[in-house]
């Protein structure tokens, strides 16, 4: 019988309400492709689930959902979680994000107000804390876009002087961004939608640079959406119209080719007539920077200067004037900050903060200073070197340790030069985010964005920072948020989480959806294995490709610590990672099923051995390797979740969730990864495959959405992990 014609028969177990006795959806066929790489066979049992257009496929995937949801809706704890999570939303702040200062004054941020649904873009004048709306996504229907379909601004960059705004669009989830220019005083929207649209950035009050996508066509598959991007910069006329739409030469510009997966970037050197050009290779951190003249932009000949190369270990930088700042890793695992003089194309940098224990993380000039943040342990600092001669860089004062967030917008945003000061975004584990203004003295004061309820900072909450002994002696950093009556007793519901790619790492932050596990006398775990940037480059390098093994052996590590320290016991530890986060929670699942309770891969690399011929394929080589090298397929067959499932395993609860317009993880991931845990495991334990089909990476999702999948997993998690007592 096909899966289409098991339907019928199927949607009688719906009516089984208890998650033990619910009816399951047929198995997925198996039909095995077998493929030799470098003398070793590999075999893909369910090749065929990537064709996602199937209709066999497509039938396949809403009775897994419709089961998922069936399970889910009958936990005992789904209800009391939700009337919980929506009372915790209420009684707490808006959620703000994303500030922009701009050189007037003004200040541009996303807000979603605790009854509101979706993100919208606000400005506050210069000196005023009342607000106006800029742009609401929900208020146009974007060409394409289905009726009811949820929109979110996926990237805006406010002009220099806050009179207009850039931002992009999407619908579902789908980050398929459509460019719309926005009048700030009025709200008319000047231009747009432009498709294909990506990272705008305004180079003076009146042009903006972006980034367009190739358009398909002929010849074009899967994996070159996100390739040849071009370089596009738009001129408003004094209307409002486009008086130029024009496609700059880009990447054919001599000698600056950064290959079919690169971007080429085009930022004007405010107060200058100078220009810099950034190279990227992917989701590589490395950049390589050339300075030249703005007047050159059109010309196809054009010479730019080289400043620095892909060698120089270059992962962010700002420009004030004829100095480029940088901060670079070459030389230096836990980087330093270097200056660079434009005017001397070719000379070698001056060393402006040496490397030392601290991890230098970011660099910005502003108007007054150089701003520099840097980590220490799992904290963050602020430092300020006013722009003088024999200066030093000095902290500026915080009201509190923890995660400070600049933004400089995609693509590093060079306007801040225009302003004195920074604004900057604070929070803890136990304190909730804020906004503060560090003015031209270097003094932090808070701005009331948002305005915080005494919710978001629980005085019943700790947190134990703890070092763990990994399998080769490496220290683990992991932070275990807990009440302050928590009894190591080893019966704890622990959740567990880590991510341990790209060098991204987990910081200190405050979700108020968290106290809805803590309060039931759950805990907390974030690790921070290799792979990470916790400890600077050569940690995350110790994580990456053929080393890529030891971030799941940290996590076992971080798992037995937890264990042998009475936190808890293997019954009541679940593990949850998104992204790269759910591909290190697929191996970790593999790697050590007898250590979890219950595991949720969220929008996981499953198959990473297939990864490369989706359409986000190509741009991940870099941090993933390729099929094509002998040693790129050895580390993705080790890292692979999908290859390491094993016949009559006994794996604990499974809950992989997944929005079906994913453009950076393509949903058969799950599909597959779904697919061969049900039908390889021993015993009973459910292995749920929830999709949302509104929803992609999870960015833009709405509250609704957000809310409807944390009481998911959290009653998921509690129903397997909580206390017998």
């Amino acid at each position: 019988m096909s899966i289409a014609r098991c339907a019928a028969a199927w949607a009688a177990g719906l009516l089984i309400s208890l998650p033990a006795g619910a009816a399951e959806p047929p198995a997925a066929p198996v039909r095995p492709v077998q493929e030799s790489f470098y003398g070793v066979q590999v075999v893909d049992r369910y090749r065929y689930l990537e064709n996602t257009t199937s209709p066999e496929v497509q039938a396949w995937m809403k009775l897994q959902a419709e089961h998922a949801d069936a399970v889910l809706k009958a936990l005992p704890e789904r209800a009391a979680f939700r009337a919980r999570l929506e009372a915790l939303e209420r009684s707490g702040s808006d959620s703000v994000a994303r500030g922009q200062l701009r050189g007037d004054g003004s200040l541009f941020y996303l807000k979603r107000g605790v009854a509101e649904n979706q993100f919208r873009l606000m400005q506050r004048p210069p000196g005023g804390r009342d607000e106006r709306l800029v742009f609401d996504p929900m208020a146009i229907r974007l060409p394409g876009a289905a009726p009811g379909q949820p929109q979110a601004i996926n990237y805006y960059s406010a002009s220099p002087g806050g009179t207009r705004a850039g931002v992009v669009v999407s619908a579902a989830g789908s980050e398929e961004g459509q460019l719309l220019v926005v009048d700030v005083a009025s709200g008319r929207v000047l231009l747009g939608p432009l498709p294909r649209a990506g990272y705008p950035h305004w180079q003076d009050e009146d042009s903006l640079v972006m980034l367009r996508q190739h358009a398909p066509g002929p010849g074009r598959g899967p994996q070159d959406k996100y390739r040849d991007s071009e370089l596009v910069l738009f001129t408003l006329g004094e209307a409002g119209q486009p008086a130029r739409d024009e496609v700059l030469p880009g990447r054919a510009w001599p000698g600056l080719d950064p290959g079919r997966d690169g971007d080429v970037l085009l930022r004007r050197i405010p107060g200058t007539e100078r220009a810099l050009v950034a190279l990227g290779n992917g989701v590589a951190n490395e950049m390589a920077l050339y300075a030249g003249p703005w007047a050159q932009r059109r010309d196809p000949a054009a010479q730019w200067s080289p400043v620095a190369g892909m060698d120089d270990g270059i992962v962010d930088y700002s420009v004030r004037g004829w100095t480029l700042y940088a901060v670079s890793h070459r030389g230096a695992p836990r980087q330093q900050v270097l200056a660079y003089d434009l005017a001397q194309p070719g000379q070698p940098p001056r060393v402006l903060l040496p490397a030392s224990e601290r991890v230098v993380q970011r660099v910005v000039a502003a108007r007054d200073a150089l701003y520099v943040l840097v980590r220490e342990g799992n904290v963050h600092r602020l430092l300020r070197r006013p722009h003088r001669d024999g200066a030093d860089f000095e902290p500026v004062a915080l009201p509190f340790a923890g995660q400070i967030y600049i933004d400089q917008g995609w693509g590093r945003d060079l306007n801040a030069v225009q302003q004195d000061g920074l604004l900057i975004a604070l929070q803890s584990w136990t304190q909730g985010l804020r906004h503060l203004r560090v003015d031209g003295e270097g003094r932090a004061t808070e701005i009331g964005l948002p305005v915080l309820a005494a919710i978001d900072s629980p005085a019943e909450l700790t947190t134990t920072e703890v070092l763990v002994t990994s399998h080769d002696g490496a220290r683990v950093p992991m932070s275990i948020v807990h009440r302050r009556d928590v009894r190591l007793d080893g019966r704890n519901p622990v959740w567990l989480t880590a991510y341990a790619s790209y060098g991204f790492t987990i910081d200190p932050s405050f979700r108020r959806e968290r106290l809805a596990w803590l309060e039931k006398g759950g805990v907390l775990a974030f690790a921070n294995p290799r792979g990470s940037g916790v400890y600077g480059n050569d940690w995350y390098l110790a994580g990456k490709g053929l080393n890529k093994r030891n971030t799941w052996l940290d996590v076992v590590a971080c798992a037995e610590y937890l264990i042998a320290e009475r936190w808890t016991n293997p019954r009541q530890l679940g593990f949850s990672g998104g992204s790269a986060g759910g591909l290190l929670a697929g191996r970790v699942l593999t790697e050590r099923p007898d250590l979890f309770g219950a595991v949720v891969p969220s929008v996981g690399v499953h198959d990473t051995l297939r990864a490369e011929f989706e359409a986000n394929g190509p741009p991940n080589i870099p941090e993933f390797g390729s099929v094509t090298t002998e040693e790129g397929f050895r580390g993705l067959l080790a890292m692979s979740p999908y290859a390491h499932v094993r016949d009559g395993t006994r794996y604990p609860p499974v809950l992989l969730k997944h929005g079906v317009n994913d453009p950076r993880v393509a949903v058969w991931h799950s599909l597959k990864f779904a697919a061969r845990l049900q039908a390889a495991r021993a015993g009973d334990s459910p292995v749920l495959l929830r999709l949302d089909y509104a929803s992609g990476h999870g960015i833009g999702d709405t509250r609704t959405q957000q809310l409807e999948e944390n009481v998911d997993t959290y009653a998921f998690l509690w129903q397997y992990l909580k206390r017998a007592d």
